[in-house]
């Protein structure tokens, strides 16, 4: 007997890391997916293969925390760009193939600490609407690959809110902004950084720098210059969680950008681009404000990044106004004498500046063989073209440099807050003009992003190029000014996937009287009396469009293909704590910075959508099985497939405290660890064998394969196990919580009013900054490392 259990440890100590499933499945591919979907090919005309998927086919599933395998809602206030929605997990869900965002209209409040005002403090604020977002954060990441969602976008489309229905494919203008009055958004971001939870992203968002300078070492957390950085960290590497958008915004036009930083130096940007907002429809009076190196004359040397590349959405109807000549713009840009200061607002633009406003881009043969180019709009249809938004200057609230938005002034003291920093980030970015198509039906937009000097960021809708950045554009960038240009990485950072709908009035598309109260207005403001006091017609327009809310954003599936034969240079990988780029000892020792009392970070195993048993378990032995059609997983055993060892180390919030001594357990506490790991894997090999299977505790007989067709006891077997080995504790941190109050200071929850305690929670918002939301507990602020202190005390 014993021989047999010391060869079952063998096998076992071979098996401690993830292991591929009996059926051969992969770990994050959903089993409905459709067989033609499994590969696809690229833009190169590279074959990839299908590494995730999520068909949405089940439904009623949950998001909140610690409930589904993949994707984790938020449940907190929207904290970025004047924001004015909630984000609970009561507004998303799955319903008939479809997975949901809601956006309801409706009065939230919410009290939170006001980091920027003279003496920072609480102040009361109502939401007017719930949405909600998703992320798989720490969960699924990927670097490289192709990136496909089908989805239709969130509007106003009944007969009743006044919202016309045009021919098909006409092109929607600035009016109809109006009717489509939020702010969805398909995004990814790197893992060191969870959006909405300002401490994780401070310092970090949106860094692709690995350069040692003095110029920087101090604004990025994590520095190229830290020969010892600890928390897993690789040795003089400079890391950050960088933003790469695949879609956001509404209305007529979509954006799609990557964010970066450090940004380029003010030698190297647009003239005087931060003089009020007309840089966004480029039509700045300023010279040089609107277009890098336009006019002419008024640049001696490059600005901002060359060689993007810029194409047609002709999912637009073509339109002749807009047509160009190749031979025509070509010439205007080579020759370097272009007069006007506007895009297409004087006399001539057309046949002298790219459809793209970006006398930089390229202008070659798309994918090199055309038969149209890039930056020219041959076909008369909808065009991509460089967003005026370059970029904000992110600042501490304390800094005084001349540069940040809301510097404090002489004469007002410190608040000493958080650690000093100020710095510039850019946005790389295009708007592209749309249909109503994209709201009344569904379409494809996909993101191809190849790693490597030789790689790009590409984005198409339904397969047609919209925009492209290649690496080169990042790595070879202009110098000659007063200071050096900061050479910038091409992403490279393992990133996670998000789905929101936001509504704010700094979007270019708002919901009624954004900025004034609710979306039926508020007469007791002057503001909104200002605006429609004597415009009837006005109230009556947006009361309608008001009437028409829920409205949501709907994604049919989301599927991922990397590189897996190894066609390109650098090959893509999914994980989100690669060895190239960890971060799992770096959030497990900094774990306060992202989760709190009302997102915890929980553990889950299981999950997987399965048709049989064979979809939830290891070759060697019965790790977990299918249990209407999702995999549940044995003791010991987690992962979506049941088939990674669940982590046993302490729960993250006392790894936290411990890290102040060290980076983590000792050798010997290591192997005892890894020991008792293998003995008990070996333990249930040995059970196994003999015929007894564990389930949380439970011993049951073999069984055959569980089906759609199968039925369990109910006293048999239970539920996907929720391991809650990450909870953070609502004494020790709560940094970025998501309750709001009653008059009464209970926390509410957000759809149900229910209480669900006598905390009070503070949030702190940065209005120059993108994905910063702040709480702090009670009469304490929360610092850096999930500690209590004095809210003037340095983090």
């Amino acid at each position: 007997m014993w021989w047999r259990l010391f060869l079952v440890l063998g096998a076992a100590m071979a098996e401690v890391q993830d292991a591929p499933t009996k059926s051969g499945v992969k770990t994050w591919v959903d089993v409905e997916t459709p067989e033609w979907a499994l590969t696809k090919t690229t833009s190169r005309g590279h074959e990839y293969d299908l590494v995730m998927s999520d068909e949405f086919n089940n439904e009623n599933r949950n998001f909140t925390a610690g409930m589904d395998h993949l994707w984790t809602a938020l449940n907190l206030p929207d904290g970025v760009n004047s924001a004015i929605g909630y984000y609970s997990p009561h507004n998303t869900y799955t319903s008939n193939g479809k997975f949901l965002i809601r956006v309801d209209e409706g009065t939230v409040p919410i009290q939170y600490w006001d980091q920027y005002s003279t003496k920072p403090g609480w102040v009361n604020k109502n939401m007017y609407y719930t949405g909600a977002m998703v992320q798989t954060w720490n969960k699924f990441c990927l670097q490289g690959g192709l990136i496909e969602v089908r989805l239709q976008l969130p509007g106003a489309l009944d007969a009743a809110s006044g919202n016309p229905k045009y021919p098909p494919y006409q092109r929607l203008v600035e009016s109809d902004r109006g009717f489509y009055p939020t702010w969805p958004g398909i995004w990814l971001m790197g893992n060191l950084g969870r959006a909405l939870f300002s401490a994780s992203t401070r310092r970090m968002w949106p860094w692709t720098y690995n350069e040692c300078d003095p110029r920087y070492k101090d604004m990025q957390r994590i520095s190229a210059c830290n020969a010892t950085p600890g928390h897993g960290l690789n040795p003089f590497q400079g890391r950050g969680a960088p933003e790469i958008d695949i879609l956001e915004g509404g209305g007529n036009e979509i954006s799609s950008s990557i964010q970066i930083g450090p940004g380029m130096p003010f030698d190297y940007r647009l003239y005087n681009a931060d003089d009020g907002g007309c840089f966004y429809d480029k039509k700045c009076k300023y010279t040089g404000a609107n277009m890098a190196n336009v006019p002419s004359a008024a640049f001696k040397r490059q600005h901002w990044y060359q060689g993007l590349r810029y194409a047609a959405n002709n999912k637009c109807a073509p339109n002749a106004t807009y047509g160009q000549q190749y031979n025509s713009v070509y010439q205007s840009v080579t020759a370097k004498k272009i007069t006007t200061n506007t895009c297409f607002s004087s006399p001539g633009d057309q046949q002298a500046i790219p459809a793209s406003c970006d006398v930089n881009g390229d202008l070659g043969l798309i994918d090199g063989v055309g038969p149209t180019h890039w930056g020219v709009n041959e076909k008369s249809t909808c065009f991509a073209q460089a967003n005026g938004y370059k970029g904000v200057y992110l600042c501490d609230p304390d800094n005084q440099y001349y540069r940040c938005e809301f510097a404090r002034p002489d004469g007002r003291a410190k608040t000493n807050q958080m650690t000093p920093f100020n710095y510039q980030m850019d946005a790389l970015s295009a708007n592209w003009f749309t249909t109503q198509e994209a709201y009344r039906g569904y379409m494809n937009y996909s993101l191809e992003w190849v790693l490597g000097p030789n790689g790009h960021i590409r984005w198409a809708l339904d397969d047609q190029v919209l925009f492209e950045i290649p690496s080169q554009s990042i790595l070879n960038v202009p110098q000659g000014g007063n200071e050096t240009n900061p050479v910038k990485l091409p992403i490279e950072e393992p990133m996670y996937l998000i789905f929101n709908v936001a509504t704010a009035p700094a979007w270019g598309t708002m919901p009624p009287n954004a900025g004034y109260g609710p979306c039926r207005g508020n007469q007791t403001d002057p503001g909104w009396l200002w605006k429609n006091k004597t415009n009837r017609a006005t109230v009556v327009a947006e009361t309608k469009i008001c009437d028409s809310f829920p409205m949501y954003l709907s994604v049919d599936y989301i599927r991922v293909w990397q590189d897996l034969r190894g066609q390109e240079e650098n090959g893509s990988h999914i994980g989100c704590d690669p060895a190239s780029h960890p971060t799992s000892t770096w959030i497990l020792d900094n774990i306060g910075d992202y989760s709190d009392a009302n997102n915890s970070v929980i553990d889950v195993a299981g999950g997987a959508t399965c048709n049989s048993d064979d979809d939830c378990t290891r070759a060697s032995m019965m790790t977990g099985i299918c249990v209407k059609n999702r995999c549940q997983c044995t003791t010991l055993w987690g992962g979506p497939r049941c088939t990674w060892v669940v982590d046993i180390e302490p729960n993250w919030a006392f790894r936290a405290q411990a890290s102040a001594k060290g980076f983590g357990p000792t050798v010997p506490i290591t192997v005892s660890l890894l020991a008792l790991v293998i003995l008990a894997i070996a333990f249930i090999q040995y059970r196994q064998s003999k015929g007894h299977f564990m389930f949380f505790s439970k011993v049951r007989g073999p069984s055959t394969p569980v089906t759609r067709a199968s039925s369990v006891a109910n006293d048999d077997v239970m539920s996907t196990e929720e391991r809650t080995v990450h909870r953070a504790m609502l004494n020790q941190s709560s940094l970025d919580n998501a309750s709001f109050l009653d008059s009464h200071g209970h926390v509410l929850d957000s759809n149900h009013g229910m209480d669900i305690g006598q905390t009070r929670y503070e949030l702190e918002t940065t209005p120059s900054e993108g994905h910063h939301v702040r709480f702090n507990e009670k009469a304490f602020a929360i610092d850096a490392y999930g500690r209590k202190t004095a809210p003037s005390t340095m983090i």
